[in-house]
């Protein structure tokens, strides 16, 4: 009887060992292992609100995981960015970051400091923007452009898609760069500034890509030159500054950033996910029809990237004197 208890006590032991692996090795099952959210700072609709489902459906292709894309816009990002660095630091909470929201932002709501409330994953696209102008105008290209806004400081208005947006800092950096002055016109978004250019209310208008193709396709605005390095794929007929004599150059960008203390092999991890995921012919089909440039940066890279770009560009927005909240 005794040898029958010790038999059934030893059975119960290595049964109750086997089931704490079991749920050890349950609990450590390499990342990811869990749902993602991604959170989208801008308002819906727009090339951000695109590049959200791209991500998002490269993470559910490549880890089997759902993602949700949460969009949060508002105070220029920062109530977004805001979110994901209190969540926390495991790498299932991903912000949708871009040069605006990591740059601009904070010059102007104080409370959010992306160096010091974010890691950076990658830089996933730059996104250039088209300076065009509306077809009554006189100045058909650049140079002309620049002759006319030299013998008429601030005649020329210029929409761009919001106060302080990367746009609008792009517009005062080419003001410096070309030497002449316009007339920043603010908007609530890239459309209702490329109403009123089409309507003959601002004569130019400054924005990404994929906001202007179509009507840059159907000839009805006439554009003037693309910001980037190089020429985009989705505008191959419009030339560079720099093509034109006027060495200037300005891409917006959007990454993927996640908490501050996100331990360094799940940035690790992500970023070989969405590098491989990016790789695939149809997600780069898709990236060119909207006018993006892929990039997938290193986590290293884009560290140093953003703190290089990010003294610049808080600059331009302190000398604008945004409101301060």
């Amino acid at each position: 009887m005794n040898t029958l208890k010790t038999s059934l006590a030893r059975r119960l032991m290595c049964l109750t060992a086997a089931l704490i692996a079991t749920g050890a090795a349950s609990q450590e099952k390499p990342f990811p292992n869990k749902p993602f959210t991604i959170l989208a700072p801008y308002a819906v609709g727009g090339t951000a609100d695109v590049l959200a489902r791209i991500v998002g459906d490269v993470l559910r292709k490549e880890t089997g995981q759902p993602v949700m894309v949460d969009v949060k816009p508002g105070a220029g990002g920062s109530i977004g960015g805001k979110q994901v660095a209190r969540s926390v630091p495991d790498g299932y909470t991903l912000l949708l970051n871009s040069s605006g929201v990591n740059s601009v932002a904070p010059a102007v709501y104080r409370d959010f400091k992306p160096e010091e409330m974010l890691s950076h994953v990658t830089v996933l696209v730059d996104v250039p923007f088209v300076f065009v102008a509306n077809n009554n105008f006189p100045a058909k290209n650049l140079p002309d452009f620049i002759k006319y806004a030299k013998q008429k400081p601030s005649a020329v208005r210029v929409g761009n898609a919001s106060l302080g947006s990367h746009g609008h800092l792009t517009q005062v950096l080419f003001d410096k760069a070309a030497g002449i002055e316009l007339s920043s016109v603010p908007y609530k978004g890239s459309t209702p500034a490329i109403t009123d250019l089409l309507g003959g209310h601002v004569e130019a208008v400054i924005t990404n890509v994929e906001a202007l193709k179509q009507f840059i396709d159907a000839n009805r605005i006439t554009p003037l030159f693309i910001t980037s390095k190089a020429r985009s794929s989705a505008l191959p007929q419009v030339p560079t500054a720099t093509e034109l004599g006027l060495p200037f150059e300005s891409v917006a960008w959007f990454g993927i950033s996640v908490a501050k203390g996100t331990p360094p092999q799940v940035v690790a991890a992500l970023h070989s996910i969405l590098a491989k995921g990016f790789d695939d012919k149809e997600v780069r089909a898709k990236l060119q029809q909207v006018g993006m440039t892929q990039v997938l940066s290193t986590p290293s890279d884009t560290t140093a990237r953003l703190q290089a770009e990010g003294r610049v560009l808080v600059k331009v927005a302190e000398s604008l004197n945004l409101p301060q909240n």
